[in-house]
């Protein structure tokens, strides 16, 4: 049972952040190529990131939104600016994020402030955040896994994916059943991830404290994620 929840657990992760790797090294080399030219890059350069992100979408089921977001500042035609598709809920087509990036207006989407944001730029490492509620951006409860861009000129933004919880709570289900009744899956400050009891719903806190709790075996580069590792619990 444990090397299934291993195995299960880590292919998640490990996809979800193949396909934002490949977005990094995309904007990588947008970013250099407009620097050998003496110039800052533009939304127009990134532009060409689109169709690998609507191809990452369109591919992982789990995936409810992805894209890349740049910090304040690095492109030359707007002061924020973010790439970023999403899949509906429902059946439908996929879609642009429209936000307020007016750092003036009162409902602006204070994107450098977020957790997903900010933990890849202080610390040069890749995150796992949530679930939250994404106010001001896409208002679903979510977990973003998010990276940091850095380039020869420094810290460029982020690439990041969303899942929504209620479709990764459904995926660890299964797993969560095979370890016995009132399991969940909590991360290290006993958010909760996933549950398979009614009595502990995703997004709460508990004290492990006492409680029979098991690390998720994982990788050696499990070390540089923020937010891992996980832990099963008997509640």
């Amino acid at each position: 049972m444990e090397a299934m929840t291993y195995a299960s657990v880590e292919a998640l992760v490990r996809d979800t952040f193949d396909g934002i790797d490949t977005l990094r090294s995309l904007t990588v080399d947008v970013h250099r190529r407009a620097m050998t030219e003496g110039r800052a890059p533009t939304t127009s350069d990134m532009a060409c990131i689109r169709p690998t992100v609507l191809e990452h979408l369109s591919s992982r089921h789990l995936c409810a939104g992805t894209g890349v977001i740049a910090a304040p500042g690095t492109l030359a035609d707007q002061s924020r600016w973010l790439e970023w598709w999403r899949r509906p809920a429902a059946a439908g087509d996929l879609f642009p994020l429209a936000v307020d990036l007016d750092p003036d207006h009162i409902g602006s989407y204070e994107y450098p402030l977020a957790p997903w944001f900010d933990v890849p730029y202080r610390t040069g490492r890749r995150a796992v955040v949530g679930p939250y509620v994404d106010y001001a951006g896409t208002d679903e409860y979510i977990l973003t896994f998010s990276a940091p861009i850095t380039s020869d000129e420094g810290f460029f933004g982020v690439a990041a994916a969303d899942i929504r919880a209620t479709d990764f709570e459904r995926v660890m289900l299964p797993i969560l059943n095979t370890e016995g009744p009132a399991t969940l899956l909590i991360n290290s400050t006993g958010r909760v991830l996933a549950s398979n009891t009614p009595a502990t719903i995703v997004g709460s806190i508990i004290r492990p404290d006492g409680l029979p709790r098991r690390e998720l075996p994982h990788g050696p580069d499990w070390a540089d994620y923020v937010g891992l590792p996980w832990f099963l619990v008997r509640s």
